[in-house]
This record gives structure tokens, sequence and C-alpha cells, in this order.
């Protein structure tokens, strides 16, 4: 992957490129930051970039053997750590995974870990980077590169990591080999041995500027404008997220539809008429429900900075705009945080498996208390 096919992260790209060219890579960084915004991208850049045979200026050539075989995932001084899902007491390691992560890389290098888990598993199961790994890791490193220069090893999640894995890091943190640059790709830094962030140079990657979500967006998907921005201002710099709101659309206006009609009947207390719409909703998934009662809770916050006059913190398209201009009104500090609080027990008694039924019963009776105190 070359600099020039990741969105933004400009600066980040010059401060990568700079290290190379002047020399100066460290034998160890750790880029951070929230999920969707191109970190494993920039690291496989990086990686091409430090064995590019014909570098152009801040960029790798794309054209070189090098820089063709990293493209392909295949050059033998750039290696690969990442979580799998272990079965049994059978080892289990990243090699054993190689061709469903090359697959996934070459189509999206923005995958979430739980897409990870998905395409590896069921998904019910969480994937680590178990010990089996690190004997796998320390024979990779102590090898002589085979072509370039560097030997470039990337490891996506490091807090995935169990414990003796981690500490079998931090001895080869402390001990480098030569000519070598470890890329560790994490998340959530919390989760990590606090011996392994004081050896590392550490590289906070930001979100992706809407500017190129935005022209993203545009060039690949066939969306009206409004929800193009909708898609972005909510995904906040997370590719993945603004993709995910902009192919939900259709279900959007569904939850949307729901929302409307679950608000009038609950205003004007026909409970009768609540009760044949929440049979309605309650005929899908758990996953559909949840995902209505998490729109709820997006739009019910927009309707009420738009009631506080803060339309600049307001994302909506236009069937939402519409019902918002009156309803709006309706959702104050008198009402709105029993409105939140049922919404969200409501969705944490799903998730402990309670009768969905008598829960969307509860909720209406909030509700109808809750516009009682407006």
């Amino acid at each position: 992957m070359k600099f020039s096919e990741i969105l933004g992260q400009n600066k980040i790209k010059e401060q990568l490129a700079s290290m190379v060219n002047n020399n100066r890579i460290s034998h160890a960084l750790l880029f951070h930051g929230k999920e969707g915004i191109g970190k494993k991208a920039l690291a496989l850049a990086f990686a091409q970039y430090i064995i590019c045979e014909n570098k152009h200026g801040n960029d790798s050539c794309g054209e070189c053997p090098a820089c063709k075989k990293a493209q392909k995932m295949v050059h033998p001084d750039i290696h690969y750590v990442f979580p799998v899902i272990k079965e049994g007491t059978k080892s289990a390691v990243s090699d054993d995974f190689l061709p469903q992560w090359r697959d996934e890389i070459l189509s999206n290098p923005y995958f979430s870990y739980q897409h990870w888990n998905n395409v590896i598993g069921d998904g019910k199961k969480a994937s680590s980077i178990y010990v089996d790994e690190s004997s796998e890791m320390i024979k990779k490193l102590n090898f002589k590169p085979f072509e370039s220069e560097y030997k470039v090893m990337i490891i996506w999640l490091p807090e995935k990591m169990n414990t003796q894995t981690a500490n079998k890091l931090l001895k080869t943190l402390e001990e480098p080999s030569e000519k070598t640059v470890l890329i560790l790709i994490a998340e959530n830094i919390d989760f990590m041995l606090s011996t392994i962030l004081s050896r590392v140079q550490q590289i906070k990657i930001a979100p992706i500027e809407n500017q190129y979500i935005n022209n993203y967006l545009s060039e690949n998907f066939s969306s009206p404008e409004d929800l193009v921005q909708f898609a972005v201002n909510y995904g906040k710099g997370n590719l993945n997220k603004s993709i995910d709101a902009l192919q939900q659309s259709e279900e959007n206006k569904r939850y949307h539809n729901w929302f409307v009609q679950f608000m009038r009947l609950t205003y004007s207390n026909k409970m009768l008429e609540v009760i044949e719409l929440n049979n309605e909703i309650i005929s899908y998934d758990k996953n559909e429900i949840k995902n209505f009662l998490s729109y709820s809770i997006r739009y019910l916050r927009d309707n009420f900075l738009l009631n506080k006059e803060q339309d600049n913190l307001v994302f909506l398209v236009e069937n939402e705009k519409e019902f918002a201009q009156k309803f709006s009104s309706f959702i104050n500090e008198n009402n709105i945080e029993l409105m939140y609080s049922s919404i969200n027990q409501t969705i944490e008694s799903i998730n402990r498996n309670a009768n969905v039924k008598i829960q969307f019963q509860v909720l209406a009776i909030n509700m109808v208390r809750a516009f009682s105190l407006s």
C-alpha cells in the first residue's frame, strides 16, 4: 500500500516518510487511536516505504519488486501478527489465518476487530494473541532480512496479547535485533503493559478529516448528498462507521417511521395502538430491535439540541428534519433524562434476555409519563 492510497492523515504520512529519509527509524513504533481511522493502512504503507527500492519523494514507487510483493502481502521481510481464535488445546498463530488476513486487508484495510472475529469465527468468540505466537515472533525476528535492508513486523492489537505473550514482546523490545522495525497498532493502550509503552515511540493517529471521507463516500456510493453528509458527521472520522451509516439508510427510514409512530401514540396515550406497533417492532430479531432503540437515543438527542438552539451540533436527513421542526419543542430538560434512561434500560434488559414484549410495554408507559412532564 502506498501513502497516497490512504484517506487523509497527511501530517502523519510526512512524519513517517521523514523518519526513513533522515535515517531515524525507531526500532519500535506504536500507532494508536480509534477504530476505522487508518492505522493498519498507515502501518502497511510505512512498511512498504521502508523496503521500497525506488522511493519517490514521500511515497513508495509501487513498481519495484519489493513494492509489488508488499502490495500482495507476500514480501519475506514483512511479517504480520494479529489476534486469532483458538480451538481447544490446539496451538493457534497468525500464520494459520494468513490467507484470510490477506483477503481482508486487500479488500479493506480499515476493517474492525469485530469484523475480523466474524471472518475467522462466528463473531461470538473473541480472538486473542496467544503465547503460541511468541516463539513464532522470536524466530522471525532472529532471521536476517532476505531481500531488504530491514525486516518489519506489524502487530495489530497488541492489547489482545495475554500476559505471557506481552512479556515475551517486552523482552524483544528490550533487546531489539539489528535492522528490525516493530510497528504496533493499538486501539486501547490502557490495556497494554506500561513497560511496553515506555519502550516504543508512540504516534497518536487522529480521526480521518471529514473532507476525505466525504469524497470517498461520494465517489463510491450513489447516495443523496444529505445522506452522505449525515454519514460523514455520524462517523466522526471513522470510515467504517460512516459507511455503515450510509448503508443503513433504508433501515434508518424504517426506524424513523417507528419512532414517529411510537412518539405520537405515547404522546396521545393511545396504548392499544402502541401495543400493535410494539408487536410489529418486536417481530424483528434482537439486533434490529436494539438498532432501533439506538437510533431513538440519537434522534432524541438531536431533538433536544434543536430545542436548545444548538443546530450546529445536529446532523439530520430531510425526513428527520421535517419531523423535528415540531417534535423538538416537546423534548426538554424536564423529560429528556427519563426518555434516555428508559431506552437505555430497555437495551440493557434485552441484552440480559428479558421478555422483549414486557420491556416495550414498560418503555411505552415511561414515555407517556415523560411527555406529561414536558
